[in-house]
């Protein structure tokens, strides 16, 4: 039954208009995939004598044995951060006169067959063969191989059942994972030395290999976790995860008085509230937020002023650009129905403007505070908002008319290239790299300051020339929304 699902799944996905619309990115995917590996191979094969020269009073066995308590955690965050959780996938066969429990154990099957579980493999092949077999012998290095397999294989249902339970009490598994962040310094503060006890524990696996049965049995417990968590949940009323709520059909006093473009921007947020996908890249892009702190020390030696620019405009600008990298293929499954609406397109797209001056003006008032650190970041993030708000997100605003591919936001964020295309990828360049660039070579020329006002005076007359690039960015809409209908007819 489970091989049959898995082929069902391969043959859906195969046959999907999608497969060959998005092969170029599949190709290119699968060609990371395989660098990765291969770097991570020549790694491992390598990996005794950068461990011998790093620690050379330590054996390097004990060293890596140690450093696995790391790898733990760092992939526990990882697996969170990254697995998707396709109950969905299952939704179909819940009608069906299917076992239960049976979906169950194909939806944690499949999770095993991730490149991700390849790498831990891959890395520690070279070594087990080079040092750990011509030190305890061929019994000893399958234990050791099987143990740091289990490690990772650990990660991955603990980190399928804690990518439910976020669903559930988001607030719950944010605290358990302050709590491993916690664990991990003051492992290395050595107030509690847990990483010895990692290196003692396989250690002791390579004097005694029936003891890499223990992590044997941690992973059949960690099964347990997400399996008895889908059994409790997977209903067809429960696989959204969706309650019960009332909604208030007054909306924001606030964007009332922006007229229908407001009324736009409210769609959107309730868009972004009701949804996982966008809710949950908004969530991580928080975390850029706090990319300029690590800039700090570039001012405090006075060097590098453009990579202080660079991080603080990645850090004001990223909630708009991921929430604007789909912007609108969200709405392409109601798309066509808008557009046969008598919907004025400005007021579509001032909506759209509007949000991100939101955005920009919350990753503004926050990225201000970096001030009291140091009072040179204050005219840096007023630059960086001014070339957001005047270059960035018109440039946003003309490239998501190039979004043809439909986005389900109902579904996750994580492992999830529904919607990713070549416009996406462009996006980046202007985005960050082109105002850093311009920035670097003013800074060459007249010094840092000239370089941050004059591209603060090219966002100001961007934010003044708004009426002229807005209507020029309609126009290109009005061309572009008869291919945009016609391409998200196809099915998410």
């Amino acid at each position: 039954m489970i091989g049959s699902l898995l082929l069902q799944s391969w043959q859906a996905q195969v046959r999907s208009p999608f497969w060959e619309r998005g092969l170029v990115v599949n190709i290119l995917l699968g060609l990371l995939a395989l660098y990765l590996l291969a770097n991570f191979l020549f790694a491992g094969y390598f990996l005794d004598v950068i461990l011998q020269n790093s620690v050379p009073d330590e054996h390097p066995i004990t060293v890596l044995s140690g450093i696995f308590f790391f790898t733990w955690i760092a992939g526990l965050l990882f697996r969170f951060l990254m697995q998707s959780f396709p109950v969905i996938d299952i939704q179909p066969y819940l009608l069906l006169p299917v076992k239960r429990s049976k979906l169950f154990h194909y939806l944690l099957f499949r999770s095993v067959f991730n490149v991700v579980n390849l790498f831990p493999l891959v890395f520690i092949l070279p070594f087990t063969f080079k040092v750990v077999s011509t030190e305890y012998g061929a019994v000893a290095q399958l234990a050791w191989i099987v143990s740091v397999m289990c490690l990772a294989l650990f990660n991955n249902f603990v980190g399928f059942y804690l990518k439910r339970q976020f669903n559930m009490s988001p607030f719950a598994i944010l605290g358990a994972f302050v709590l491993l962040c916690g664990i991990a310094y003051m492992d290395t503060q050595e107030w509690l030395p847990l990483s010895d006890a990692f290196a003692n524990a396989f250690m002791a696996i390579l004097a005694n290999p029936v003891l890499s049965l223990i992590p044997v049995a941690l992973v059949v417990l960690a099964y347990q976790l997400p399996f008895r968590a889908l059994r409790s949940n997977a209903y067809l009323d429960a696989v959204e995860g969706r309650k019960g709520r009332v909604e208030s059909t007054q909306g924001i006093a606030a964007l009332r008085r922006l007229g229908m473009a407001g009324q736009f921007v409210q769609m959107e947020l309730l868009q972004i509230a009701r949804n996982k996908r966008p809710k949950t890249m908004l969530l991580m892009a928080v975390l850029i937020l706090f990319y300029p702190f690590f800039s700090l020390e570039y001012l405090e030696n006075g060097e590098s002023f453009s990579m202080v620019f660079l991080f603080t405009l990645m850090a004001t600008t990223f909630p708009m650009a991921t929430y604007g990298q789909f912007l609108i293929a969200w709405e392409s499954s109601f798309f066509n129905m808008l557009m046969a609406r008598r919907v004025p397109l400005m007021e579509y797209m001032k909506g759209k403007y509007y949000l991100f001056t939101l955005f920009n003006v919350a990753a503004f008032c926050v990225c201000l505070l970096y001030g009291l650190a140091d009072i040179r970041m204050i005219p840096i993030v007023v630059v960086s908002f001014l070339v957001n708000m005047g270059i960035t997100a018109y440039i946003i605003l003309f490239l998501s008319t190039y979004n043809s591919r439909p986005v389900n936001p109902e579904k996750s964020a994580f492992m999830n290239w529904e919607g990713v295309g070549a416009s996406q990828f462009l996006l980046v360049l202007p985005a960050f790299f082109l105002p850093v660039v311009i920035h670097l070579l003013l800074q060459w020329i007249l010094g840092w300051q000239w370089g941050l006002a004059v591209l603060g005076m090219i966002g100001i007359v961007g934010i003044l020339l708004h009426r002229p690039i807005m209507q020029a960015i309609v126009r290109q809409l009005s061309r572009r929304k008869y291919d945009l209908i016609d391409a998200y007819k196809q099915e998410v």
